[in-house]
């Protein structure tokens, strides 16, 4: 019997492989002192979900990342930062350290929800993160052609 362990709301389960009746494989399922059976289709279909889990917080943290790192230079430049007005600096403050540093926490826990990840990405770079990284090339623009 072939046991491995699948982390679970931070505790463990464990998984039995077992050949099942009509050739058809199952797994005893251990959680507590409860035991399921299940086809090892479900087994397979939750760690492919598990998989594209991973590579959707991967791609949100690379996207999060992404316009820390844009905000941040803007801040920094030489060039650019005597033409900030003091709210747009407050802005991209407010955006760096109050929405994309604790959406990176988030993102990069395992247990947070994959439905959420996509919502907020979706409404908050309509909402902040574009229009904040606009005004930067905005302002780039007009600082490389002075």
């Amino acid at each position: 019997m072939q046991r491995f362990k699948i982390g679970v709301d931070a505790k463990n389960l464990q998984v039995a492989m077992n050949p099942g009746s009509d050739n058809k494989s199952t797994n005893t399922i251990t959680y507590g002192n409860l035991e399921i059976k299940v086809p090892s289709a479900v087994v397979e279909v939750s760690i492919k979900e598990k998989t594209n889990d991973k590579e959707v917080r991967a791609k949100a943290k690379k996207i999060l990342e992404g316009y820390v790192s844009e905000m941040k230079n803007a801040l920094e430049d030489k060039t650019i930062r005597p033409k900030l007005e003091p709210a747009f600096k407050k802005e991209i403050e407010y955006a760096i350290n109050g929405h994309l540093n604790g959406w990176l926490e988030y993102v990069q826990n395992p247990q947070s929800d994959i439905e959420q990840i996509n919502t907020h990405l979706k409404r908050n770079q309509q909402e902040i993160y574009d229009p904040i990284i606009a005004k930067i090339t905005k302002l780039k623009q007009s600082s490389s052609s002075t």
